[in-house]
């Protein structure tokens, strides 16, 4: 059916979001996820810009940048995880800074929330979004609205709780505490919960269990707590200034100083998480 909307002034430019995406009892907006591939990709191109045409005796500017950023985490690894298994971390800990710096930094383009497709309707009540209720122009005669697909403005998908939860159970329970597995075997792993051992021990497993969980919730809420706070703050001041030239150095700070800052405290956490579990055992003669 298609409906005639007659009358003054229409508001039917709103769109709906689509519903989350529930995983494992978390719930992941869909603009934290394009956001997050968009970031993503970010990394890829700019990786391999950086590393196009590759000399050992005449590196162009892109490869200083690139084996600076390689050497920091590569000295990293080595210095907290051991020079044998450091490395093989490398690409892991790269990676995660690279992805986390990204989002952190798509807040300095002017990309706003864009429609595509989707019906038409009066938003009454003018919240953005379709009510039931609400008249609509029915375009396929289904009587169902149809919401289309809405691209988010570029924001830092790290002010989601879900995306840092979700970076930190893939570096400390999936990478740390597989390491533990892979390098002192299942009954070695499951030792650590019974430190210090005998009766102490038996005691200790619920503190135990308590703390290995609670590395998971203080790495999630690092990053997830100072870039929405930095977001809440250059709200409040933006909005008290009308975006003056205090704003925009406050904007400039947190979106890039502090944003490069909080990519590199979590990326260091989560190293150190994961020594942990993966460390090398100093000799004693060389630890004397």
């Amino acid at each position: 059916m298609l409906l005639t909307l007659t009358g003054g002034d229409s508001a039917f430019a709103g769109m709906e979001d689509p519903p989350p995406l529930v995983l494992l009892g978390l719930q992941f907006n869909h603009a934290t996820i394009i956001l997050a591939a968009i970031a993503a990709i970010g990394v890829y191109l700019l990786v391999r810009l950086l590393t196009m045409g590759l000399s050992r005796d005449h590196p162009r500017r892109g490869q200083v940048i690139i084996e600076m950023i390689v050497n920091t985490f590569l000295d990293l690894t080595k210095s907290t995880i051991g020079p044998n298994r450091g490395p093989r971390y490398l690409p892991y800990i790269g990676t995660l800074f690279l992805f986390l710096w990204a989002c952190n930094m798509l807040s300095l383009f002017p990309v706003h929330n864009s429609h595509f497709g989707g019906e038409p309707f009066f938003d009454y009540n003018a919240n953005g979004i379709y009510d039931p209720g609400e008249p609509f122009i029915d375009m396929n005669g289904d009587g169902i609205h149809n919401p289309g697909f809405q691209l988010p403005g570029f924001e830092e998908p790290t002010t989601d709780l879900t995306l840092p939860a979700t970076l930190a159970i893939i570096f400390v329970l999936v990478l740390g505490h597989g390491s533990g597995i892979r390098f002192h075997g299942i009954r070695g792993y499951i030792k650590e919960y019974f430190s210090p051992g005998g009766i102490i021990g038996i005691g200790m497993f619920p503190l135990n269990v308590v703390g290995k969980i609670a590395e998971l919730i203080s790495l999630s809420f690092r990053i997830f707590g100072n870039i929405f706070g930095g977001a809440i703050i250059m709200s409040v001041v933006s909005g008290l200034l009308y975006y003056f030239v205090v704003p925009i150095g406050m904007y400039g700070y947190f979106s890039v100083f502090a944003g490069t800052i909080q990519a590199f405290v979590f990326t260091m956490l989560a190293t150190t998480y994961i020594s942990m579990e993966a460390a090398e055992e100093v000799p004693e003669e060389e630890a004397a």
